[in-house]
């Protein structure tokens, strides 16, 4: 399969997820043991990271869902209820990128490979960036210059802007985290979102914004996987002094399947951030045969996820995605929350971001990307070097 495929009627995008981000990092510069080695390594995401053979769940059967439904106050939406006309509109085209999908992959068997869950590391990632994210006067920034990435168990500390300005990726030994990957030109703040602020007296400003929040649900609320963020938290988020207002700026939000999320994007965050809504896009999670993760017709966890994008500036050059419904498709990671890198197909897309004049900013990181400021409380946990194996290219 192809890096990224498109449909005749350019509706549907097959992105090879472990191609897709494999690009980022090859040819790495190892700087271990004190030594500039100038050996080169062709690094990629590990192949079991995207060994997705089989659904995540059994087909659901919503008649008996329906009637096994106990009668409470507050119970969960009907079958009738969850999928209105809009909705059924969607589930068709879904199915029609299932059905693209099956025709266009091959299910390689590999036996010595299994479908499981990968638990990497317990660093207390986003503990640490909370604990310290209190009475932060200004930002402070350190240059990753060879001094330091030669450095043994190297301290990064949060709540410093980091930049790596090679034109090259690097691996870094660091005292907290063990070896991890700094892709080439990037930036990364590892703080909690509140310090976003800090990023305004720092005076950059971009023209691609990638936001991934992580949204209250009833699941988030009852297992506690992580923290979330209320709409007030996301709201006071500085966006709108983020923005380059010189240039045509393209904003990507992604959101659950929530009607209340996606019009608080579209009515309240967009046009707090003075931004214009574009259009909104799905990204369906297959297998890698090309079915879908889960069941479209589930009520409640679902095989896709939805991006909301929004605009600034002369809409020219955005008008080729205008009232589209794009439906991207890839092969999931599975490690938690981790999404496709977009800036790559909208590169391919419409050559854009330009990466000798746009800046690209992603908050709630939890990887870094070349080219990219990076902020999060967890920006370094998909980092690490045990994610990632050797191939030939």
């Amino acid at each position: 399969m192809s890096m990224i495929h498109c449909h005749d009627d350019k509706q549907l995008v097959i992105l090879d997820q472990h191609i897709y981000l494999s690009h980022i990092y090859a040819h790495t510069k190892d700087w271990r043991n004190f030594t500039i080695v100038d050996s080169r390594k062709n690094l990629t995401w590990r192949k079991a990271l995207f060994y997705v053979e089989r659904p995540f769940r059994m087909t659901i059967n919503t008649e008996q869902i329906k009637k096994k439904k106990k009668k409470k106050k507050n119970m969960k939406r009907s079958y009738d209820e969850a999928f209105n006309e809009n909705q059924e509109d969607l589930i068709l085209k879904l199915n029609e990128a299932v059905n693209f999908c099956k025709s266009k992959l091959l299910l390689n068997n590999d036996d010595l490979l299994i479908q499981t869950e990968h638990t990497f590391n317990s660093i207390p990632f986003a503990e640490i960036a909370t604990q310290q994210c209190n009475n932060i006067p200004s930002i402070r920034q350190i240059n990753l210059t060879d001094y330091f990435l030669r450095a043994s168990k190297l301290g990064i500390q949060t709540n410093i802007l980091y930049s790596h300005n090679k034109n090259h990726p690097s691996i870094i030994d660091t005292a907290f985290a063990g070896q991890i990957i700094l892709p080439a030109q990037c930036r990364f703040l590892w703080s909690d979102i509140k310090n976003s602020t800090l990023l305004v007296s720092e005076g950059t400003k971009y023209s691609f914004i990638v936001l991934d929040p992580p949204w209250m649900n009833k699941s988030v609320r009852r297992k506690r996987p992580y923290n979330w963020s209320d709409f007030n938290d996301i709201k006071n988020l500085p966006i709108e002094h983020l923005i380059d207002r010189t240039r045509s700026s393209l904003i990507c939000c992604w959101s659950t399947n929530c009607d209340r999320i996606e019009e608080f994007i579209k009515n309240d965050l967009f046009n707090k951030w003075n931004c214009q809504y574009l259009t909104t896009w799905y990204w369906l999670k297959i297998t890698r045969s090309g079915e879908p993760i889960l069941d479209l017709t589930s009520i409640d966890k679902k095989s896709y996820e939805t991006l909301i994008l929004g605009y600034t500036g002369n809409d020219d050059k955005f008008n080729s995605l205008k009232d589209t419904t794009k439906i991207l498709c890839s092969i999931p990671a599975l490690i938690h929350s981790t999404k496709p890198a977009l800036h790559l197909l909208f590169q391919n897309l419409i050559n854009f971001p330009n990466n000798e004049i746009d800046n690209c900013l992603e908050l709630y990181a939890r990887n870094l990307l070349p080219n990219f400021t990076s902020i999060g409380n967890e920006v370094l946990k998909h980092q690490s070097i045990d994610l990632f194996e050797e191939i030939n290219l």
